[in-house]
Order: C-alpha cells, then structure tokens, then sequence
C-alpha cells in the first residue's frame, strides 16, 4: 500500500501541449471578444426597440386625448365607444382625416401587447381594449411615461389626463399598458442568434488556433528533437533547419545554431589543446624524468652531472612553463568575439608605444616606424590585444634576423581598413613553410627556433586575434632576404591621411 500511494505521488502531472493551450487561449480570446461586442450590440439594439415602443405609446395616447379633447363634458362611454371601436368606421360620409386618425388608433387598439383604457374625470372606466395584467390605474394630473418591471419583464405605462379644448376642464384620463410582446420575441430571437454565432465562431478560432499552433509546435519539436539529439552526442553536427517564414522561431533557430557552432568550437580547442598539451610536453617531461633518475643512480655524489641534470631539468620546467602561458593565451584568442567588444583603441598611440618598448629592449636593432595616419583613427578592439599582436611580429623580426639588425614597421589607412606592416632582412620563408607559417607549434627550423626561444604558437596567436577581430594576417618572404608580415584591420573612422610622420628609433 505504502509503495502504490508513493508511485501515485510520483506520477507526472497532467501535461497540455502548446497546441491545447492556444487554442484554448485563442478561443476564450475570440469568445470574450465577441461577448463583449455582442453585448453591445444587444444592448443598443435592445434600447433602440424599447424607445420605439416609448414613441409609439407616447403617440398614441396623444392622438387619443386629442380626439377625446373635442368633448365639453365628462366622458361618457357612448361618447368613446364610437371612436374606439372599428365597427362605427363604416360611415362612408365620414371625413378622410378622421378615417386616417382613427386607422392609427385602431393599428394600435389591434395589437395583443397593448392596452389602452380611459376613465371618467370620477376615475371610472369607461373603455378597456383588454384588460391589464395587475397593473392598476393611479390618477395623475400631468402626463407620465415610466417604464416598471413586474415579474421580470419590462412593461411601458403611459397616463395623461384630458381636458376639453373649450373651456380646459378635465373630462377624464387615458391609461396605456404596453407589454412589449414584439420586443421580447425580437430579443430573444437575437439572443439566440448570437448564441449560435457566439459557438460558431469559438470552434471556428479553435480551429484556427489549432492549426497555427500545430504549425509552431511542428517547429519547436524540430528544435526540441536537435537539442535532444546534441544532449545524445555533444560532437553531433546536427543543426536546426531552415524554417520558412521570418519570425521569432527563425531567429531562435539561427541563434541556437550559432551558439552550438561555438560549442563544437569549444570543445574542438579543448581536445586540441589536451592534445597539444600532452604531445609538447612529452619531450620536456621526458628529459626531466631521464635527469632526475640520472641523479638517482649517480649524481648524488658527482657534482658535474648533479650540476648538469639541474640545469637541464630547470631549462626545460621553463620551457614547459612558457609553454602553458602561450598555449592558454592562443586558447583565449581563440574564443575572442569581436560583437562583444566595446573597447575602442587608438592605433597610432599603440604602435609607438610598442615601438618604444622593443626598441628599449633590443638597443642593438634598429627599428624604423614610418606611419601615415591622422591620430583619431581607430580600431574596435583590446588594446592589449592590438599590442599583443604588434609585439609577436616585432619581436619574430628581431628573432630570425641574421646579418642585418634592422627591423621595418610601416602603418596607413583608407577609408574603411588600416594596414601594418612589420619586415625584417633575415633568413626568410620558403614558400612550402608559408603555407603552414599560422598553424601551431610549426616551426621553419625547429633547431634554430628552440634555440631562440620559440614554441611555434607566436604567430598563431597573432593570426587568430586579427582573425577575431574580422582582419586578416598575410605574409610574403623570399629566403635569404627577409619576411614582411601585414596586418589589415577594420577601422571605425573615416578618416583621410592627410599627413605623414616618419620616426628613427
């Protein structure tokens, strides 16, 4: 029992697809809408019938007291019965307008939904056209026309007094009693057309709401199957489709196969990395261990290869510590995204303080800058970054120049790139080697570049960080002359060289 009642608990709850819940949501809306609008309209159609039948009555029991009022005397029921009563409309020698107002009268005294009465000036009834359904008379001296409410229904009771023409002395009263047989019957038949409209149209934006939902959830589902498939195999190249239509879905789709290219990237760096990581140093690790175990077998007591062993095995923790740095800043170039930059640098200010910097530490070159750009002309990127870039290729000159010690830094624009260039007089590139000049841990002469120092990734830091920042990093070099390195980045200004300034450091 205690097992049934905690797999009770635990059963999911009752789950409504987007398809239901729109729908629903589409056909309430619809609903309401039209509850609304159509109460309005009930309303004013309903108010429109009710004054109508206000002007009739009122009307009415006006022609009644005018043709009453031609009487001096109290009423009498042989003075009334002639004029309400359609069997004494026969005389043909009667006047026409009389015929055509006592035909109104008579329209009226015809329909079953109204009653008309008129009493004597001592509030006799002397003329009943029906008899009233619990509605009695009350004398008034001034005319009235109220709407009262018995037993739910709405009723219209007009009185007026009536006074002889002659000599302005009440005769006696008219008393009408309207039902509103025709505006009820009306209403209702309204009601129910507005019922079966009001279903009609409630299934009808279901309906529509359904296929407009199954059409947004048939891509969502695409988009729920692509993630399910991506959580299966995170290395899936599987993306989300082009979907027809331009909406908020599509971008959705576009930005979730955005943000899975940067994963794959991701992860691509990151097994690359632990594979770059443990292939480089496998060597360093290697001569370490043959150093100490060196150590442990004789160099206890010898003190040139104790001497020997320590100073290899700390060149090589260097190497190896340098080593980490650089691969961990080409990993961080790589995951650069230039949309999420905001920094704005100045590359005149950069490039002579980068000039100063390597010319202080290498007094022995001659660095020679010559840059033709105003000073306001900028690029949307780090500072450090742009140094950083300037430094690799500067300090790759001074590395791999040979005979002469010179070393040529050269900076313009346009209107939409700027454009720098570093070369040196060294022992250049072959042709074979530029191909792969970017990729890392190449290196033109591995024996002469770990003699100076490099891990092969210098460059590929630097092609990668002008790659991020939409740039582009090309070479030319012929061995045994020298290389020149060009750097094209996108500026933000629009500014023309207008003057050059040419610098001998």
């Amino acid at each position: 029992m205690v097992k049934e009642k905690e797999a009770k608990s635990k059963k999911k709850p009752v789950r409504l697809t987007l398809r239901v819940k729109w729908s629903v949501a589409v056909g309430l809306t619809i609903f309401l809408t039209f509850i609304i609008f159509a109460g309005i309209m009930y309303a004013s159609f309903y108010n429109n019938l009710v004054n109508q039948e206000k002007q009739t009555t009122k009307q009415t029991r006006d022609l009644i007291v005018q043709r009453l009022s031609g009487f001096t005397n109290n009423l009498k029921s042989g003075d009334v019965m002639p004029l309400m009563m359609p069997e004494y409309y026969q005389n043909k020698d009667q006047n026409p307008l009389t015929s055509a107002f006592q035909d109104t009268i008579v329209s009226q005294l015809s329909r079953s939904d109204m009653a008309v009465q008129i009493y004597d000036r001592d509030e006799q009834q002397i003329f009943s056209s029906q008899q009233t359904k619990r509605v009695t008379f009350k004398s008034d001296n001034h005319a009235k026309l109220q709407i009262i409410r018995q037993n739910g229904k709405r009723l219209i009771v007009a009185t007026r007094p009536i006074y002889a023409e002659t000599n302005r002395q009440l005769i006696g009263y008219v008393f009408i009693v309207n039902y509103m047989d025709n505006v009820q019957r009306s209403t209702q038949m309204l009601r129910l057309q507005m019922f079966v409209l009001g279903v009609v149209a409630v299934l009808f934006s279901a309906l529509i709401g359904y296929v407009i939902a199954y059409r947004l959830s048939k891509r969502v589902n695409v988009i729920s199957d692509t993630i399910k498939e991506i959580d299966r195999s995170p290395e899936s190249a599987a993306r989300i489709p082009n979907f027809s239509g331009n909406d908020e879905i599509n971008d959705l789709a576009d930005q979730f196969n955005q943000m899975l290219d940067q994963v794959q990237r991701y992860i691509e760096q990151q097994k690359q990395f632990v594979g770059d990581v443990s292939h480089e140093l496998r060597t360093p690790v290697a001569v370490i261990e043959g150093h100490l175990n060196l150590l442990n077998r004789w160099g206890k007591d010898d003190p040139e290869v104790l001497d020997e062993s320590l100073k290899a095995a700390s060149q090589e923790a260097e190497r190896m510590n340098s080593l980490i740095e650089e691969m961990l800043q080409l990993t961080r170039a790589e995951q650069v995204e230039s949309k999420n930059v905001q920094e704005i640098t100045d590359v005149r200010e950069v490039i002579m303080g980068v000039v100063d910097s390597i010319q202080m530490l290498h007094q022995d070159f001659s660095i020679l800058s010559d840059i033709e750009m105003n000073a306001d002309v900028s690029v949307r990127m780090t500072r450090n970054h742009l140094e950083q870039i300037l430094i690799i290729l500067l300090d790759n000159a001074v590395k791999y120049s040979t005979k002469r010690k010179e070393v040529h830094l050269s900076a313009d624009t346009t209107p939409q790139e700027i454009h720098i260039v570093v070369q040196d007089f060294g022992m250049g590139i072959s042709p074979e080697s530029q191909q792969r000049i970017f990729d890392r841990f190449y290196r033109v002469d591995k024996a002469r570049s770990r003699e100076r120092g490099g891990n092969g990734l210098g460059l590929s830091i630097a092609y990668r960080l002008v790659k991020a920042y939409g740039g582009q990093l090309t070479v030319d070099s012929v061995e045994g002359s020298g290389s020149m390195f060009k750097v094209t980045l996108p500026t933000i200004s629009e500014s023309i060289p207008e003057s050059t300034d040419r610098e001998d450091d």
